[in-house]
């Protein structure tokens, strides 16, 4: 009797297949890079997913992703929503496709599911490898790099398929407002330090001056309650 095929092998044998093509389509020069790449930019993925795919499509999704990443300013976020073609880009989808490069950083699938949802879109697949790259000076991304190495960059890639969008202005609004809500996490995730700064501050001036107008116990209650926020158990988006 043959013995079933787990999940963790179909995904290779896919990326398997990815990486052949690869390998056939680009000069040895790029390969390693771009291999390195193949595997981690899939390595999470459902096999059934990548099944689903025809492999010159995830060839042409992954090569994409890698191309539109090659120039980013660190801190700076790229977006961009469209629907590919074998004409234009090399590769088809029958879904809309939005690729995203950025800081790593919490709340970004998150928030980025939400935002399409909130267009009234179905999300199909979404890839979101975790990388650390090297890039030189002007930006340009050059290779992956060891988790270890100091000078590298944490980057997170996500790719997202939606419903069709035909329309080229619902492609620039997706797009728009995914960048928009993707602004509003960053202010969030770096102001944070600077807002439970703030609640440790005042969890401090109740111990050493404290309102004699507030009875003790209710205090204490209060007190261990901010203690307990600061704690990693709230996420605070703003103090008044």
């Amino acid at each position: 009797m043959p013995t079933p095929i787990g999940d963790t092998e179909l995904r290779s044998e896919r990326v398997d297949q990815v990486v052949a093509l690869l390998r056939a389509k680009v000069g040895a020069d790029q390969f390693d890079a771009l291999e390195a790449f193949a595997r981690n930019y899939f390595g999470q993925v459902d096999p059934e997913d990548l099944e689903e795919r025809d492999v010159p499509d995830l060839y042409g999704a992954m090569l994409s992703h890698w191309n539109f990443a090659r120039r980013r300013e660190p801190g700076k976020l790229r977006v961009r929503a469209f629907n590919p073609t074998v004409a234009e880009h090399g590769w088809q989808s029958t879904h809309t496709i939005v690729e995203i490069v950025n800081d790593d950083m919490p709340f970004l699938v998150d928030t980025v599911t939400m935002e399409v949802n909130r267009h009234g879109l179905t999300l199909h697949l979404i890839i979101h490898p975790v990388l650390d790259v090297k890039r030189a000076k002007d930006g340009t991304l050059a290779s992956l790099a060891e988790r270890s190495d100091a000078s590298a960059l944490r980057e997170s890639f996500i790719h997202v398929e939606v419903d069709r969008v035909p329309e080229a202005s619902r492609l620039e609004a997706i797009a728009a407002d995914i960048t928009r809500v993707l602004g509003d996490v960053r202010q969030a995730v770096e102001d944070w330090p600077s807002v439970r700064g703030r609640v440790l501050a005042i969890v401090e001036g109740l111990s050493t001056q404290p309102p004699t107008s507030i009875p003790t116990a209710e205090l204490d209650e209060g007190r261990a309650f901010l203690e307990w926020l600061a704690d990693n158990h709230f996420t605070f988006l703003g103090s008044r």
